[in-house]
């Protein structure tokens, strides 16, 4: 019973999503979200690093197609572009990544860290 009870409070979480670029898909932390009933603020620190060129596309996979959607990398926020559950920018300078996002059943904090060569 009580893994039924962990099975279904994970359910209950945010969708997950991604960072990717050239290099790579990289997982992207929670740090808030209320998505359904439910609402947390985990605070994850990234565990890993995306890299990506000077001028090249980065991409966030979302779970789910967003009714609204912002980013900013290093505190400044980067010209967006969506596509159903995609959301791109051109990489211009490194840093933290806050990705604001809402759906229809709720909103999504997530963080990660890029690297621009």
């Amino acid at each position: 019973m009580l893994v039924l009870a962990i099975v279904l409070a994970a359910l209950a979480g945010p969708p997950h999503a991604y960072v990717a670029t050239a290099s790579g898909h990289v997982p992207l932390a929670v740090s808030s979200w209320c998505w359904g009933p439910r609402c947390g603020a985990p605070i994850a620190a990234s565990a890993r690093t995306a890299i990506a060129r000077r001028g090249t596309a980065v991409e966030v996979q979302l779970a789910f197609v967003p009714k609204s959607a912002r980013v900013a990398v290093a505190g400044a926020p980067v010209k967006l572009t969506r596509h159903g559950d995609v959301l791109t920018w051109i990489a211009s300078r490194a840093g933290g990544m806050t990705i604001s996002v809402t759906g229809a059943k709720g909103w999504v904090i997530y963080v990660g860290r890029l690297v621009v060569r």
